[in-house]
């Protein structure tokens, strides 16, 4: 890499992480690219030569930060894919050790949950942190499949509902812990938390 493409990378990160030190402390809609050059030290003329605008910032931001759910379902699948409850509850403690003690993503979900309050429009990319790719989704959904096949899956809750219901609690834990970290710790109470979820989800014979 040339000098100076590696000093415009350089710029380009500083930018970002100006961006979320700055989205954090405002809120998005609040932030300026003018609060933003101020925070990185740089010209609004050098944001934009790296960013359209400021949603196309704000994407940047996100595209640094991804939940490693391929991986983490990935990993729960060849471990035990003999068991799709153990899959689904090591699933499920997974996702939730990531965010404990992944602060990049710690920092840009609390972004995305706590200070989206009003964008100027409509963001397509919103919610990029919380959603399930289709992938993820067909995999999660087809363990509850399994499960329900195996008489574990609680009577009454289609795999497609499973599915919904897992995401939505445990996306309902990370907003209701990231409001204040400090108040609680999730990684003592995550265990107690999955098997809640799993009591609610799955026959009380199958956990």
């Amino acid at each position: 890499m040339s000098r100076r493409k590696a000093d415009a990378e350089r710029t380009r990160e500083t930018i970002l992480d100006a961006a979320e030190t700055t989205f954090l402390a405002q809120g998005v809609s609040r932030t300026t690219l003018a609060h933003i050059a101020q925070a990185a030290g740089v010209t609004r003329g050098a944001i934009y030569w790296h960013f359209e605008d400021k949603a196309a910032l704000f994407d940047a931001l996100l595209e640094r930060v991804r939940v490693p759910l391929d991986e983490i379902v990935g990993e729960a699948v060849q471990r035990l894919g003999d068991s799709p409850v153990e899959c689904l509850r090591a699933i499920a403690q997974g996702l939730l050790a990531t965010i404990c003690y992944n602060i990049p993503l710690q920092r840009a979900a609390t972004i995305v949950l706590h200070r989206c309050e009003k964008l100027e429009e409509e963001h397509p990319r919103i919610c990029m942190i919380t959603r399930l790719s289709d992938h993820v989704e067909m995999q999660i959904e087809q363990l509850f499949e399994e499960a329900r096949i195996a008489g574990a899956l609680r009577t009454g809750i289609s795999p497609a509902s499973a599915r919904r219901q897992l995401h939505g609690f445990l996306i309902g834990v990370c907003f209701d812990w990231l409001q204040d970290p400090e108040e609680y710790s999730l990684s003592d109470d995550s265990e107690g938390i999955v098997e809640t979820l799993m009591r609610g989800l799955f026959n009380s014979q199958s956990v």
